[in-house]
């Protein structure tokens, strides 16, 4: 069984790449209790991240940990990478995309992780990340008209008019990139959750069968269903 962690539905689009790509049985553990992650620091994050994959170790039996997240992967995945004697699989902005990267790429993330980006890239892209936006999104899954009214209000900016490519350095949002795309026609928006599933795919032996179960950190079961609902209808978004 793999395991996944997030704050949020981030970890899930990662999750349906993986199942869509290979068998397995698959577990996610939503993090809803400490959620979100853009902001907090090193030493919170890692116990945080320390403390779900153990549950997940424990409960689930896990062979492999994929952090379905950018802001603990590149914050204290190496050090959870130390810590674990299983496999721990980090979401990181594959090395190839950011050797493209230029004066008209605009890295689209957390906090945490634009700020790590910013130290790797030696180069005149530009950033840009919005404050809990991924909080945001995982609140109005059903609504994501409120999303793209802050949306606009950051990517119609004058200082962005220039910008032919966006990265998306969250796994939250995959879930807009529609919508993101909308906004911006002419521009092109990646995401790299297949380079990810690939990844997971080359590290394990896969299943004849699979199978997916779903967690809360802070069960609450509307929040659950609702999960449950997005997890099978982007399963199947082809």
């Amino acid at each position: 069984m793999i395991g996944f962690i997030d704050s949020g539905v981030g970890g899930l689009n990662v999750m349906c790449e993986c199942q869509k790509l290979f068998n397995e049985d698959f577990v996610f553990l939503c993090d809803n209790k400490n959620s979100p992650y853009g902001d907090k620091n090193h030493k919170l994050l890692f116990n945080i991240a320390k403390n779900n994959i153990e549950y997940l170790i424990k409960h689930y039996n896990i062979k492999t940990c994929v952090i379905g997240c950018n802001t603990l992967s590149y914050t204290v995945g190496d050090k959870l990478q130390n810590y674990f004697s299983i496999p721990i699989l980090l979401t990181k902005v594959p090395e190839s995309i950011l050797k493209k990267s230029d004066n008209n790429t605009l890295f689209f993330g957390t906090k945490n992780t634009i700020k790590k980006i910013r130290e790797i890239n030696k180069n005149n892209a530009k950033y840009l990340y919005i404050k809990n936006l991924p909080k945001k999104i995982d609140n109005n899954l059903n609504n994501l008209e409120k999303v793209e009214k802050i949306l606009k209000k950051y990517l119609l900016n004058k200082k962005y008019s220039e910008i032919k490519t966006i990265i998306l350095c969250c796994t939250h949002f995959y879930t807009i990139k529609k919508i993101i795309k909308n906004i911006l026609p002419n521009v092109q928006v990646v995401d790299y959750t297949k380079d990810i599933a690939l990844k997971v795919k080359n590290s394990i032996e896969a299943n004849a069968s699979s199978s997916f179960h779903i967690a809360l950190t802070d069960y609450i079961y509307p929040r659950y269903v609702e999960l449950k609902a997005y997890y099978r209808k982007h399963l199947f978004d082809k």
